[in-house]
């Protein structure tokens, strides 16, 4: 007998309805299926529930608070993501939507490897429709990408389950540090990191998420990088690899958003920044820093989805989706100017936020664990967030020169949006001892101190300092920037030209006239495979930019231009003067 029924449920069949029998009036039944959601999940008790059978397999669902910490905020991000896209008339992005919603839940509670698994794969075939969704070229080779990384995260899990399933006999989704060095152990980290989107497996999320629409990118934002990071807190805590690659991943992140020129691009690189400070977290491994990794998922995803949803707002409103091309638009409409303020605020840490109760939590576990390079790191990506998103971003975009464009209003849903999603961000920041009762492990932590206060704010004031002294150096340019994209393009280039080298010789002048005609298919069949392969994951970035990349990739890559030396300098002098203002704070 079910004991309960899973709050993942009633999304997943109402999804596939919506698809198949869409009106626009189900908009609002997709809406009203997210709370559903919602309420389901605050009902639950804490326990392990089963009963649902399937060729004498059970499916299992875990509820604690670590599940439920999660499971709140999919839903929630879930419902203001569709009330954001409360007026569009398509099938594909509602329908995904909730479906993808749905997934994230269920990875959530899930208890056995095979529900995992399946909701796992689900998160990929979702998130690939609402790419698909915005009907692009671009979007088209994004998803093609996409969908190839994703398929390799999918069968290394399926592969480590398996495993574990036929040598260990585990059967449900546990703590794997006691099988530390084994092979399950590693296939099944090498699923979640892809998913995370770790350095350097993290180009296909600045590749997709901007060539989405602006509807779908609010819950690509909030799903796939943080399932993956609830199932390192689950499975992997204390993993240092993760403690270093996180911290690793959260500067990383933040330096190819201070040169980026796309504003949802730049978005998605901060997505790869601060999931890194959960990664951290879950590395860390101690109580503090898990429920650092938890506290900062659930902000991140709430402010996250308030920065796409402002930013998108603005390409709703502008139809441009260049920084440079932007600017003066807080006259136009300053309630997005300052949702996305409050969203940028956030994002930096800054007092009365959500950021600043949740993030903190993990630079201070790193602290106390005396891990001197995991804090500096993570340091030195609050510096680079703060100029990026607050500085950058808000001024070039919402202030300075006002450019020529044309304006149209935006909708009251959307504007409805992200008035919640606002009032979530400093309703946390002002009551931070409710949020953290919440988390899944007991702590005293009080972030309000006046050394950290005054130390938060001296830093980011001698950030605003620097910026306005030398924005009119560093202003945005219509450049490309990539990151690892640079390598795979290169390398797919010499890998395509040596294989076809080695191939056509061997086609005809090894091969015997009997088997000819069967060969000849094997590598017709073999050259086919490889080049959809390559065209899709390595070539895929050419035809999802309307500029030339490749073109541009092979040649020169921004780094190459002088930008990144002088971020670095502003990131150099704006320690500086935190410090001076810190020593005369003191």
């Amino acid at each position: 007998m079910i004991n309960i029924i899973p709050p993942s449920v009633p999304a997943l069949f109402v999804g596939v309805f919506i698809y198949f029998f869409y009106r626009k009036s189900l908009n609002y039944l997709a809406l009203f299926t997210a709370l559903l959601t919602f309420l389901l999940i605050i009902q639950l008790q804490p326990g392990i529930y089963g009963g649902f059978k399937i060729l004498n397999y059970e499916f299992l669902m875990k509820v604690d608070k670590l599940s439920l910490f999660f499971a709140y905020v999919f839903s929630l991000i879930g419902f203001i993501g569709l009330l954001y896209a409360l007026q569009v008339e398509d099938r594909l992005q509602i329908s995904a939507g909730l479906l993808y919603m749905a997934c994230a839940v269920g990875v959530a509670f899930a208890y056995d490897w095979l529900s995992f698994y399946l909701f796992w794969e689900g998160l990929a075939v979702f998130a690939v429709l609402l790419v698909i969704a915005a009907r692009t070229r671009e979007a088209y080779f994004s998803s093609i990408r996409y969908i190839l990384v994703h398929a390799v995260s999918g069968l290394s899990l399926l592969l480590g389950m398996l495993i574990l399933w036929y040598y260990q006999g585990m059967t449900t989704v546990e703590n794997l540090r006691s099988l530390s060095y084994s092979l399950p152990y590693y296939l099944i980290l090498f699923s979640f990191i892809i998913n995370a989107a770790v350095p350097p497996l993290n180009a296909w999320l600045p590749d997709s998420y901007p060539n989405s629409t602006i509807y779908g990118s609010v819950f690509l934002s909030a799903f796939t990088t943080k399932s993956a990071v609830y199932a390192l807190v689950r499975v992997f805590p204390g993993e240092y690899l993760l403690a270093i690659a996180g911290a690793i991943m959260a500067f990383y992140g933040v330096v190819y958003a201070t040169l980026e020129n796309n504003p949802r691009r730049l978005l998605s690189y901060h997505i790869i920044s601060q999931v890194g400070f959960m990664v951290c977290g879950a590395g860390l491994g101690s109580a503090e820093a898990l429920n650092g990794a938890g506290a900062h998922a659930f902000a991140h995803i709430i402010y996250k989805g308030l920065l796409f949803m402002s930013a998108g707002a603005v390409i709703y409103a502008t139809g441009i989706q260049k920084i440079h091309l932007l600017g003066g638009f807080a006259r136009k409409n300053p309630w997005i100017a300052l949702y996305f303020f409050i969203g940028a605020l956030s994002i930096s840490g800054v007092p009365l936020t959500s950021g600043f109760v949740s993030k903190s939590i993990t630079i201070h576990a790193a602290s106390l664990l005396h891990r001197p390079f995991e804090y500096i790191l993570m340091e030195l990506a609050s510096i680079g967030t703060f100029f990026s998103i607050v500085c950058k971003m808000g001024y070039y975009i919402f202030f300075g020169k006002e450019k020529n464009y044309e304006y149209k209003p935006v909708p009251w849903n959307m504007h409805l949006a992200m008035i919640i999603a606002s009032l979530l961000c400093i309703l946390i920041g002002l009551f931070p001892q409710v949020y953290y009762k919440f988390l899944p492990y007991s702590m005293h932590y009080e972030p309000y101190t006046y050394q950290h206060t005054v130390g938060v704010i001296s830093l980011f004031a001698s950030v605003a300092l620097i910026f306005f002294a030398v924005r009119e150096y560093i202003a945005p340019k219509p450049k490309i920037n990539l990151d690892t994209d640079w390598f795979y393009i290169t390398t797919g280039r010499f890998i395509y030209r040596a294989m076809n080298y080695i191939l056509e010789p061997l086609e005809y002048k090894y091969i015997g006239e009997f088997y000819r005609p069967l060969v000849d298919r094997l590598l017709v069949a073999f050259r086919n495979l490889f080049n959809l392969f390559n065209d899709g994951l390595l070539f895929s970035l050419n035809r999802s930019f309307p500029e030339n990349i490749y073109t541009f990739a092979v040649k020169k890559t921004q780094f190459f231009d002088g930008s990144l030396l002088k971020y670095l300098q502003i990131f150099i002098l704006a320690i500086i003067i935190f410090y001076l203002l810190g020593l005369i704070s003191f």
